[in-house]
Formats: C-alpha cells, sequence, structure tokens
C-alpha cells in the first residue's frame, strides 16, 4: 500500500530487522514440549514468562513440566503460575529497578537506567545469565558497561554522554532500498457462512493477563463495553437475538474438543456469527487483585490457531453472572423526562455558522448561577481543547489522571452500583444501524468549567481559581 501510494523512501522508511535470526516462538515452544515429555530436558529455567498460565492448552505444558523435568528454575517478578511448579523461584527486579540496553525498531541502542534500587534484592534477567556464567559478582551496570567497550578516558565520555542522551550514537541502521514484489497468493477458501468463529484478542486494559494483579488497570474501563474486573464474550445483537442470548447469560463456548463458558456481553456494531474473547483473565495465581477475576481464554487457544477458532459450538448454561461496566448510570436526562444529546455532531462548515451548538429552544450558554470571575489584563484564563476527530477512547488519560493523583480502586461490587472514582471518563456512543454503527467517543474530564459548582467542593482544590490556575 505504501508503495502505491508513493510513501516508500518519503515517509516511510525500511531498515534491516533487529533480530536478524528471528525464532518462530510457536514451534519452538512445541519443540522444548516434546523434548520434555521425552526425558530429554533434565533443567529448564524459565526468564520471566509464565507457560504453565498462557502456552497453548493443546502442548499442555504444566504436566511436561511437572512430570518430565528433574529441576525446574523460574526468574520472574511473581510467584505465578509457574513459579508454582518450580523448586526455585529467583526474585527479578523490575526493569524500573534494573540496568540494560535495549534497541529500538531501527536499531538505535539505548541504555536502560534504573530509577531506584532494587526493593527486594532481586536479580536482573542480565545479572541471573551473569550468575549461571560464574560471574557471581557482576552487577546490571558494571555488565552493560563491559557490553560497551573497555574502560578508560575516551570511554567515560562516551559513557557519560550516552547516560545523558539516553541513547548511543551511530548505533541507528542504515535505510535499505526494498521494492514490491508481485506474488501470486492463493485464493482465500470459502467459509461456511454459518460457521461460528472464535477470535482471540489480548485483553485492552491488563494485555495477555501480565499486569492482572494491577488494580487500577482492573478498574479501567475497556473502550468499546466499558466493563471492568471481569472479561466477557462479546457478541453482536443480530446474533444474540437469533440465540435467544442476553448480556450476562452464560453460556459454554467448544471448539477444537476443549470446552469453557463465560458470560455474554452484547455489543454494538460486532460481526455475526462471531464471537470474541479476550485473554488475561482466569489467572489461579496472580496476586491479591488478579487472582479469580473472569474466565481464562488461554483453555481453548492451540497451537496451530493461536488467534482464530472455527466451528465453534454455543450453548446456553441457564446460569447468568453480573458484569461492572462505568457507563449507563450518567443518564443525561432533563427534568421533564425527556433527554440532552449524548453527542453532538457537526461538519466544519455546520460548527462555524453554529460554534456552540446553539439552539433556539435551548438554554442560553450565557445563563449561570455565578458571577463571572473578574480577571484583570494581567491574570491569565488558561484554556484546554480535546481533538475528538483524533480520540479513540484508549483511555490512557483515565489511567494518568489515576495514577498522578493516587486514586483508590473501588472493586467490582461497588462499580457495578456506580461508585467507581475515576476523575475523568470517556464515553462510547453509537449511532445508526446496531450491527452496523457509527461510534463516538465522548471524553468528560475535570473540566474546572469556570463556574461550576464543584470548585468548591473540590477534596484537592484542584478547580480553585487563581491568577494561574483558572480556565475558561
Amino acid at each position: 500500500m505504501n508503495d502505491k501510494l508513493g510513501n516508500v523512501g518519503k515517509t516511510v522508511f525500511y531498515t534491516p530487522p533487529v533480530d536478524a535470526n528471528p525464532i518462530n516462538q510457536n514451534e519452538s515452544i512445541k519443540e522444548l514440549v516434546a523434548d520434555m515429555n521425552a526425558g530429554k530436558v533434565d533443567l529448564l529455567i524459565i526468564l520471566g514468562g509464565n507457560p504453565v498460565y498462557d502456552a497453548p492448552a493443546d502442548l499442555n505444558f504444566a504436566d511436561a513440566l511437572k512430570n518430565k523435568v528433574a529441576l525446574r528454575v523460574h526468574h520472574g517478578l511473581y510467584q505465578n503460575e509457574t513459579a508454582e511448579l518450580c523448586q526455585w523461584h529467583v526474585p527479578a527486579t523490575h526493569e524500573l529497578e534494573s540496568w540494560g540496553d535495549a534497541r529500538a525498531y531501527d536499531g538505535t541502542v539505548s541504555i536502560i537506567q534504573p530509577l531506584i534500587a532494587p526493593l527486594y534484592n532481586g536479580k536482573s534477567a542480565l545479572e541471573f545469565v551473569a550468575l549461571l556464567n560464574g560471574q557471581a559478582d557482576a552487577t546490571g551496570y558494571d555488565l552493560v558497561r563491559a557490553f560497551g567497550g573497555s574502560p578508560g578516558a575516551g570511554f567515560e565520555h562516551f559513557w557519560r554522554k550516552s547516560l545523558h542522551d539516553g541513547w548511543i550514537e551511530l548505533t541507528t541502521s542504515p535505510q535499505v532500498q526494498v521494492s514490491l514484489r508481485p506474488t501470486n497468493l492463493p485464493l482465500a477458501t470459502q467459509a461456511d457462512p454459518n460457521a461460528i468463529e472464535l477470535n482471540f484478542r489480548r485483553d485492552p486494559t491488563i494485555y495477555d493477563g501480565q499486569f492482572s494483579n494491577n488494580g487500577w488497570l482492573q478498574e479501567l474501563p475497556k473502550p468499546m463495553t466499558k466493563l471492568v474486573w471481569d472479561n466477557a464474550v462479546l457478541m453482536g445483537p443480530k446474533m444474540a437475538e437469533r440465540l435467544d442470548i442476553k448480556t450476562e447469560d452464560v453460556i459454554e463456548l467448544e471448539a477444537n474438543g476443549r470446552k469453557l463458558t463465560g458470560p455474554v456481553w452484547i455489543q454494538a456494531g460486532h460481526p455475526d456469527n462471531s464471537v470474541t474473547v479476550t485473554l488475561g483473565y482466569g489467572r489461579t495465581r496472580a496476586g491479591r487483585v488478579g487472582t479469580g477475576q473472569g474466565f481464562n481464554a488461554y483453555a481453548l487457544r492451540t497451537s496451530d490457531s493461536p488467534w482464530i477458532a472455527q466451528g465453534v459450538k454455543i450453548t446456553k448454561t441457564g446460569d447468568t453472572y453480573k458484569l461492572a461496566s462505568t457507563q449507563g448510570m450518567q443518564s443525561m436526562e432533563t427534568p421533564d423526562g425527556g433527554h440532552r444529546p449524548l453527542v453532538r455532531e457537526a461538519t466544519l462548515a455546520e460548527y462555524i455558522k453554529h460554534p456552540n451548538f446553539a439552539r433556539e429552544e435551548e438554554v442560553p450558554k450565557d445563563l449561570t448561577l455565578y458571577e463571572p470571575y473578574p480577571y484583570d489584563k494581567e491574570e491569565y484564563a488558561w484554556g484546554m481543547a480535546i481533538d475528538l476527530n483524533a480520540c479513540v477512547g484508549c483511555n490512557n488519560c483515565m489511567i494518568a489522571c489515576q495514577s498522578e493523583n493516587n486514586i483508590a480502586v473501588v472493586g467490582k461490587e461497588q462499580c457495578v452500583i456506580g461508585r467507581h472514582m475515576h476523575w475523568i471518563r470517556v464515553d462510547a456512543y453509537y449511532q445508526g444501524d446496531r450491527d452496523n454503527p457509527k461510534a463516538f467517543f465522548q471524553p468528560v474530564p475535570c473540566m474546572q468549567c469556570e463556574n461550576a459548582p464543584c470548585e468548591v467542593v473540590c477534596p484537592v482544590a484542584a478547580t480553585n481559581h487563581s491568577s494561574e490556575a483558572s480556565t475558561t
């Protein structure tokens, strides 16, 4: 596509891959499990990762690890499902506690610098491998410096400059010239239009499960569903109606001879004859926050088809399961029972003509209960604008606000009754046909709207007027 648009060499540049000899990860773990089952592995050291939890279900990694490997060592941040089956668990340092280096996609080498000393006397992956290599006293700092060059006057200047800049000069890979190669791809096989497909996706908040024990991310609403503390089986309205399934009905999914159960969430715009589940939930050893949340979709994920399964069978169980969604409590009703427009949309020409979206029957926008704040010419009134055309509902602003202000989580039970404590929210609204709607994202921040009733009761004085902290 970039070639046809003439972007190559102008806005798109190609460099050699950072990993010159990439490994087929899927085939590699299958080969490992085969060797384990054949009794060829006496010692297995696992650096990070959690294959007992997230390896393809058909490999039965946990059984092979527990019954076929004599000595098992796990190095990681947490005593997770894999560490539970190992005789040794070596605590790892967090990336913010570790020295290291890395290459960017274009080959640029960057030095990873720790922000704090290790809190729990852990070992980084560099230090752990060095220990296995007989370098018992080597620190991450020493290892990174030694890899960079030999100590000396010139090296010290290079080292200090690299630390200051954050990257090492002249390490970016050279650009390469590429051209489009005609390829006669085979035609796709025609799928059964009545067959149901199952899609696996990493969760938008806790990813593949490695962030399951983070309460902030558990309570961060998913971009489209606004679900918290759970995953669900996403299904389109047309399919749900055809199968007589409602939101929060528990269904059984069967694929490749394996089964799991989970609650349904009917999602506007989801394709027909298709369901989606997100990975990362159903943890049994994640920690106080993450253990026991949701269902484990890895149970249906196989090595030959890790992202999609065809011919899925759906069965209603008759049970229901309560899901918590943070949207639904903010109904914009008027005193007479009517509804305010949830989202206002206009073309550029319409906006120029009516910049405030004013209508004759609406309340004048300058009507207020409060006297305007008396700014003089020496003072500033700061403002903020959000480009709604650019907002994709990722909720990064929500998690940034929550971490910056150290806002507590309240848990699923309180979220169900509308007591989530986010200072910012991003609503998702839909327009048009339910099976193929147009989606809108509406950020609702603590916008300090000049004359707001929240100003006088803000618990952290975030909206107080001053010459440098006032907004319009």
